[in-house]
């Protein structure tokens, strides 16, 4: 008897060692940080060493899942998808077998479904990418009621809150069937809130959370300054840390200022120990663009055609070459790159379809109307204005053209400050073109919608907002509606 409960001991404690469990240590945080600085080689290294070691910490099954995340979303190397996609399923499994009296089960197990979700969107999967984001909040939302001092937690399950948030009042009942509620405000304010912590889990998602929150700001809240302040003011390390300053140049291009962009893109620092990403050449590519230099522009765009294995923005940037070659005055070249539009990439993002559909139009914008834009974009309003100068309505012959020359003339004065002149010219936009399948009419009474609720005069905001969403088939639509919908939320409250 003595020997049995000997051996039962013996094979107890082995039986513990081999258990898996939850460590966050020096290591994991090593791993952690690589991985959220895009340095993707250099953690695959840390990590299969660990694992070699024959390591039980499930936290390593979790950085590799980020690790394939970020990996498969940047390069979308199909390749690569069919090795690394199936892998997230395994982790899951691999998760529930694992112990679940910890607030790390549930939430690796959402973390790993919203892994999962945002794949699956890349792939064109929206039914199984809307399962998985369905798993993933009720995980969170459940470790957030078993575990509420568990503020890692609050990032993901923060950003869905906010997501979920946007979506129209018409349609809350039917979140609220399956569980979910949202707030745009308190989604945000669970992120912020974690970015303030200083307690013991307060490195643990940071690089995550200081990724999402400038976006969640600016495309939820609507508040531009408020973003780019957060950003100017946070610690962030741009030239080390890849993946903050992917986020930084986006938006900072997005928003008239390529000169910024373009200083953290061409800052970062370079190695082998970094996931080589193209997507850096068609961000620099824009800025050249935005900018007028089109030798310099064409050069990046080109570069990412040739090393892209994806077809995210594929046919925008062809449709992009297509311009250059058009403002060179180089027709046959512009008419081929448009061949290209119509047989590469996809049409899963707006930028996408807008270059679908101008290649299938067989019309060209009108050269001054172009370049307006391409200057106005690159934040050089006055240039822009006086490419226009002296001109009116009647110098455009297309019914698209004089409301185009109507909304250029909007954003112009818009940018630069003259919010009486733009709701006027956006006003005359919304009548010339809202019957039209271009854009114009639609953002011009998103923009006039965003004057008036800064003003807070929330009734003609959501008026222009609603208007807005009633304009059909515009492109960028989604985009549009998501922007005018979270508008409306706030100006009800």
């Amino acid at each position: 008897m003595k020997k049995g409960l000997f051996f039962l001991l013996i094979f107890a404690s082995l039986n513990g060692v081999a258990q898996s469990n939850y460590v966050w240590n020096d290591k994991v945080q090593k791993t952690y940080e690589s991985i959220n600085s895009l340095r993707i080689p250099e953690a695959r290294k840390l990590i299969e060493k660990e694992l070699n070691n024959h390591t039980n910490n499930l936290f390593y099954s979790l950085l590799e899942s980020e690790a394939d995340l970020y990996q498969l979303f940047f390069n979308e190397n199909t390749a690569e998808y069919s090795i690394f996609y199936p892998r997230f399923q395994k982790r899951i499994d691999l998760i529930k077998s694992g112990p679940k009296n910890s607030p790390y089960y549930l939430y690796s197990l959402g973390l790993m479904h919203f892994h999962k979700a945002i794949l699956a969107i890349k792939l064109d999967k929206n039914v199984e990418a809307a399962l998985d984001f369905r798993k993933s909040y009720i995980y969170f939302k459940d470790n957030k009621e078993l575990y509420p001092k568990f503020n890692p937690n609050d990032v993901y399950f923060g950003l869905l809150t906010t997501i979920i948030g946007a979506v129209p009042t018409n349609y809350q009942w039917m979140l609220n069937i399956f569980g979910f509620k949202g707030s745009i405000s308190k989604g945000n304010e669970l992120v912020l809130g974690y970015i303030n912590s200083k307690d013991e889990y307060s490195k643990m998602a940071m690089n995550e959370a200081l990724l999402l929150y400038p976006y969640l700001v600016m495309n939820f809240e609507g508040n531009t300054k408020k973003a780019f302040d957060f950003i100017e003011h946070t610690n962030y390390d741009f030239k080390k840390n890849h993946i903050h300053a992917y986020m930084a140049t986006n938006l900072y291009l997005n928003h008239q200022q390529p000169r910024r962009a373009f200083e953290i893109a061409t800052n970062i620092e370079q190695g082998e120990a970094y996931l080589s990403m193209p997507f850096w050449n068609y961000e620099i590519g824009h800025i050249y663009f935005n900018e007028m230099k089109l030798d310099n522009a064409e050069k990046e765009f080109t570069q990412f055609i040739n090393t892209f294995k994806g077809n995210f923005y594929v046919k925008d940037t062809y449709d992009k070459l297509s311009l250059i070659a058009y403002l060179k005055n180089d027709v046959k070249k512009s008419y081929e790159y448009r061949e290209e539009v119509l047989k590469h990439g996809s049409l899963i993002t707006e930028a996408d379809k807008l270059a679908f559909q101008n290649a299938k139009s067989n019309a060209w914008p009108n050269i001054l109307l172009l370049k307006a834009r391409i200057l106005s974009d690159g934040g050089f309003q006055s240039q822009a204005l006086r490419v226009l100068a002296d001109k009116t309505t009647l110098d455009f012959n297309t019914e698209d053209d004089k409301t185009e020359f109507s909304y250029r003339l909007a954003r112009i004065n818009d940018l630069m400050g003259d919010k009486e002149q733009a709701i006027k010219f956006y006003k005359s936009t919304i009548v010339k073109g809202k019957n039209s399948k271009q854009y114009f009419a639609a953002r011009s009474a998103l923009q006039i919608a965003l004057i008036y609720e800064e003003r807070k005069d929330f009734n003609n905001a959501i008026a222009f907002y609603k208007d807005c969403m009633e304009m059909k088939n515009t492109a960028f639509k989604n985009s549009l509606d998501q922007k005018a919908k979270s508008g409306i939320l706030r100006c009800q409250k």
